[in-house]
């Protein structure tokens, strides 16, 4: 369920004008320190790293391939581009800036609207390269998939699903294992955080506690042992209700897989993990647009609304 105005703002905000989502993700990146350092020998480039940054993002979050990017920059900032400048930016993004910059959407949503919940869990993305499997005495090709792992905050006053961390792994990397890495940025002031049952550790129960989060974990089994065990699961029956929640960050997932296909075209190592965190950005800028224009909406319905009662309340005083 959706909040009030959420279609209005979600048509104001021009999400697919590619000049829109540009010109915001350039202002957010100048905040930043650059993605690369100039190299001090051979022919000064045409734009700036910054820049580069920013255009690889736009065309991930309008999932535009180099050739599309190369035809619609004359439009958004009335400059051309070539086509293999654009890949050749993108192989130098790594997944430290681009972590960096998703806080940074974190932020300037944190702004705008408050998180009531927040939901840790993880997805597939599979990628075009294929490896070798045995399975019943016969050798398959199947293709690599990797995993995405997400920190989600939930704000129902706005609709709004935001990342607040992610980090990108091997396929049969453990859910629990990265929960640590996930939390390292992220402080609470007692908002539940959901997972399901990979997370269950008392390691993790005690770590969320730490960055002031009210975990609710499902556990692995009801048979506990120590007094901190039982008393989590007597707090995760209270909140059982609480935990059914959980299912709202798979929209972030499902966003992915409409959008994306939840697969990646790139090939190599740096640049699949760099096009899968690309995806989160892309999400956040795209929630961050629409959640603008939801409060400028919003503002501009009390403006009319005041001004029309106080022309109203003149013809009365008449």
């Amino acid at each position: 369920m959706v909040c009030h105005q959420y279609w209005t703002a979600r048509h104001s905000s021009r999400l697919d004008d590619v000049e829109r989502i540009f010109n915001i993700a350039e202002k957010l990146v100048r905040r930043l320190p650059p993605p690369w350092e100039r190299a001090r020998r051979g022919r000064r480039p045409k734009f700036s790293a910054r820049r580069h940054a920013a255009i690889c993002a736009t065309r991930q979050c309008l999932d535009y391939t180099y050739r599309e990017v190369e035809g619609q920059a004359p439009f958004f900032m009335n400059k051309a581009i070539d086509h293999s400048t654009v890949g050749w930016a993108f192989k130098r993004l790594r997944e430290g800036y681009l972590k960096l910059l998703i806080v940074l959407l974190r932020k300037e949503l944190v702004r705008l609207v408050r998180c009531e919940l927040y939901v840790v869990d993880s997805t597939g993305i599979s990628t075009p390269r294929l490896k070798k499997r045995r399975k019943a005495f016969r050798t398959l090709w199947v293709r690599e998939h990797l995993k995405l792992h997400a920190l989600v905050g939930y704000s129902s006053e706005a609709s709004a699903l935001m990342v607040c961390s992610a980090r990108v792994t091997k396929a049969n990397a453990a859910d629990g294992g990265q929960f640590k890495r996930l939390l390292e940025d992220s402080r609470a002031k007692g908002e539940p955080l959901l997972a399901d049952a990979a997370y269950d550790s008392e390691h993790n129960l005690k770590l969320a506690t730490e960055h002031g989060f009210k975990p609710v974990i499902k556990p692995r089994s009801y048979e506990f042992h120590g007094l901190f065990r039982k008393r989590m699961l007597k707090e995760f029956r209270r909140c059982r209700k609480l935990y059914r929640r959980r299912g709202i960050a798979e929209a972030l997932f499902a966003g992915l897989a409409n959008r994306y296909g939840s697969r990646t075209r790139c090939k190599l190592p740096t640049t699949k993990a760099a096009s899968i965190l690309l995806m989160a950005v892309a999400h956040n800028l795209r929630t961050l647009a629409r959640v603008r224009a939801q409060k400028e909406t919003g503002i501009f319905v009390i403006v009319s609304i005041y001004s029309t009662n106080s022309l109203f309340a003149k013809r009365m005083n008449i």
